[in-house]
């Protein structure tokens, strides 16, 4: 483990919203280096870390019945964790993998805590920041049919489709990849 020398350049929305955070936690931030497919959080386990991403990628997701529903993808810049089960010191009730060989930076709960009372603002501040990250995924997951759900994701995240296969992609906008294929096959023949 060791102290973060530098906060790389990334020009996400997300990052730029974190940088000012990431830049106050740097003195308290450590580096681990994930494998691909390791899990750094497992359902039922209390979340520990604030994980930034420096490099890689990280999914966060539960299972059901044995099947896999994505929640979240993190990338360079990200900010990730189980929020509430960080906050509240609770089990977990979603997984976090690397998908790939990954460089984390992590805050752990210990140095949180000495932050957080020295600067009260410190759990608001990493509170808007997960709020902005979030509202706008279960808004449209939650208020949209499939197609809408499709659009707004090639409007908004269309780097996730070189990303990541479309098996998950399907199970990020919360559809069965067929659902996916059919949507995607009624789009190119309306574009044609």
């Amino acid at each position: 483990m060791e102290n973060i020398p530098n906060t790389p350049q990334n020009n996400s929305t997300h990052f730029q919203l974190c940088k000012k955070i990431q830049d106050t936690l740097r003195p308290f931030l450590y580096v681990k280096v994930a494998k691909k497919n390791e899990i750094i959080l497992s359902e039922g386990n209390i979340c520990k870390s604030i994980y930034f991403i420096r490099t890689g990628s990280v999914k966060q997701y539960y299972l059901s019945d044995g099947k896999e529903f994505i929640q979240n993808f993190y990338f360079e810049g990200h900010m990730a964790s189980h929020f509430n089960s960080f906050l509240t010191q609770t089990a977990s009730t979603s997984y976090l993998e690397a998908m790939q060989g990954s460089e984390l930076w992590i805050l752990s709960y210990h140095n949180f805590k000495k932050i957080e009372s020295a600067s009260p603002r410190f759990n608001q501040e990493i509170a808007l920041c997960m709020a902005k990250l979030n509202s706008t995924r279960i808004n449209l997951l939650l208020h949209s049919d499939a197609m809408t759900r499709y659009q707004k994701f090639l409007k908004d995240e269309p780097d996730l489709l070189q990303k990541v296969p479309q098996y998950m992609i399907a199970s990020y906008l919360g559809m069965t990849p067929e659902t996916l294929s059919r949507i995607r096959k009624r789009l190119s023949f309306n574009a044609a």
